[in-house]
């Protein structure tokens, strides 16, 4: 199996920090204070790794690849909703390039968290991501030899000061979600238009890349719903 070098870390420690080539980043789309990345820095990482740490689920952490589930961060309660907008998001291709759900934890929460999605009905179709410090080898070796409904995808194993490192199955990391495909219209409406994060109007989504936001550049509708509108006479 192809392992991947992922590095995550808050928005204030981006940049404090030498990434070598064929490192991933992850950062977070949530949080407060220096926590979650600014625009500039998804702009600049269009490929990293997305983590939802916000213990109230909305639409747009369901756009996330991962959902934080450690104290004060997500909780177990918040899961089952998590997951299923999760995969509505991927199915839908809300978020071009997110991954399939995967949860973080530490190894004393794996039960409480398989626990919890199965107790909602959820008997697979989540991934791990394991939080435990060990060694690069033993964390290959957990990656590697994952199985069952919820499988181990990636491994947390170090832990430094401005980022930590962790090992991920190059296969998860690469099974994205395609182009958004805008509902058909019917008489009179026209699907395929998003919300902006950024100047919070709605543009049409097809036209992102060479849209101008009144906030500067050009629209950015990565975490919206596709919505319908329909024309008025």
């Amino acid at each position: 199996m192809d392992l991947t070098t992922v590095y995550d870390c808050m928005s204030s420690n981006l940049g404090h920090f030498s990434v070598p080539t064929g490192v991933l980043l992850a950062g977070y789309i949530t949080g407060s204070g220096g926590v979650p990345w600014t625009n500039d820095q998804w702009n600049h990482n269009p490929a990293a790794l997305r983590i939802d740490q916000s213990p109230i689920d909305t639409p747009a952490d369901e756009t996330a690849d991962i959902l934080d589930v450690e104290n004060a961060a997500a909780t177990l309660a918040s899961i089952p909703q998590w997951v299923h907008g999760a995969w509505g998001s991927y199915h839908a291709s809300l978020r071009p390039g997110q991954r399939t759900p995967t949860i973080y934890m530490s190894r004393n929460t794996v039960t409480p968290v398989v626990n919890t999605l199965i107790a909602a009905g959820i008997t697979s179709g989540v991934n791990i991501w394991l939080a435990a410090p060990m060694t690069s080898a033993m964390a290959a070796d957990q990656v590697t030899h994952a199985s069952g409904p919820f499988p181990i995808i990636g491994v947390q194993y170090q832990f430094l000061p401005d980022h930590d490192v962790s090992l991920f199955s190059t296969d998860w990391l690469k099974n994205v979600s395609g182009k958004p495909v805008a509902p058909p219209s019917g008489p009179g409406s026209q699907g395929g238009w998003h919300f902006c994060g950024k100047c919070k109007c709605l543009f049409f989504f097809a036209e992102e890349s060479t849209s101008h936001c009144a906030a500067g550049g050009a629209h950015d509708g990565s975490k919206s719903h596709d919505y319908m509108l329909v024309f008025l006479s």
